[in-house]
C-alpha cells in the first residue's frame, strides 16, 4: 500500500475519533446542564410558601451530579413503543413530587442508572370542574400530546374523578395522569410504575420518616432493576 493511501486512512481514522469524542462530549455536557437545571428548578422553592394554601414547600437537596435528562413527548413515546428506560413525570411545585425526587435519585444512584427521563406535564393536563348542578365544566383544555400519552398509559392510570361540595364523586369518563408518576419500561413494555410516595404519608408537607424513606427507596430500587437493560428476563 502506498504511503499516501496509508496517510489518508490514518487521517480519516483520527478524524472519526475526534468526531466521536465531540459527539459524546456534547451529549455529556447537555446531560450535565440538565442536571444543573433540575437542581435549580426544584431547590429554588426551598423555604418558600405555597400561595394556594400558605404552607411551606418541602425542602429538597439535589445533587448536581444526577442522571436527569429533560425529555419530550416524542422521546417518551419512543421509549414506550420500543425503548428501555425510567420516566419521571412531575413538577417542582408538587409537594408529593418534592418528597419523591430525592429518594428517586438515590434509587437511581444505587442501581447506577445513567439516565432518568423527566417530563413536566403539569400545564398540559386538562382541568375539569363541577357547577352547582354537578355538571362537568372544562376549565382548561388539555394538550393534544398529553391525551396521546394518556392513551399510551391507559392500563396504569386511574379515572379522573371530581368531588362535589357535598362529598359525592362524579366520574368524568376519562383517565388522568396524577403526579408524581414514575414509569419503568423495558423493550417497549411497562414492567412497573410508582405513583405518589408511600401509603402511610397523608400530608406531603410533612417530611417522610426514616422508615417511610427506606420503604420508598427499596420499592423504587426493586422496580428499577426490572427496567435495567443488563437484567435478563428469562434467558441471556
Amino acid at each position: 500500500m502506498k504511503k499516501g493511501s496509508i496517510l489518508i486512512i490514518m487521517l480519516v481514522f483520527l478524524f472519526s475519533i475526534f468526531i466521536g469524542y465531540e459527539y459524546f462530549q456534547d451529549k455529556k455536557d447537555a446531560t450535565s446542564q440538565d442536571a444543573l437545571n433540575f437542581e435549580k428548578e426544584y431547590e429554588k422553592l426551598n423555604n418558600r410558601v405555597n400561595s394556594n394554601n400558605n404552607k411551606v414547600y418541602p425542602t429538597v437537596d439535589i445533587s448536581s451530579d444526577n442522571p436527569i435528562k429533560y425529555s419530550s413527548y416524542d422521546e417518551i413515546f419512543q421509549i414506550l413503543e420500543s425503548g428501555t428506560g425510567v420516566i419521571y413525570l412531575g413538577f417542582p411545585e408538587c409537594p408529593w413530587c418534592r418528597n419523591l425526587v430525592p429518594v428517586l435519585l438515590s434509587a437511581a444512584k444505587e442501581v447506577e442508572l445513567d439516565t432518568l427521563y423527566y417530563l413536566n406535564i403539569s400545564e398540559d393536563r386538562d382541568l375539569l370542574l363541577l357547577d352547582e348542578n354537578k355538571d362537568i365544566i372544562t376549565e382548561k383544555e388539555g394538550n393534544k400530546k398529553y391525551f396521546e400519552l394518556v392513551s399510551k398509559l391507559d392500563q396504569i392510570l386511574d379515572e379522573y374523578i371530581l368531588t362535589a361540595n357535598d362529598g359525592s364523586e362524579v366520574k368524568t369518563g376519562e383517565k388522568r395522569i396524577y403526579l408524581p408518576l414514575v414509569i419503568f419500561v423495558k423493550n417497549g413494555e411497562i414492567v412497573g410504575y410508582h405513583d405518589g410516595t408511600v401509603e402511610s404519608q397523608e400530608d406531603p408537607y410533612v417530611a417522610l420518616t426514616d422508615r417511610e424513606n427506606e420503604e420508598l427507596l427499596l420499592s423504587l430500587i426493586e422496580i428499577m432493576g426490572k427496567a435495567s437493560p443488563s437484567v435478563c428476563d428469562d434467558k441471556c
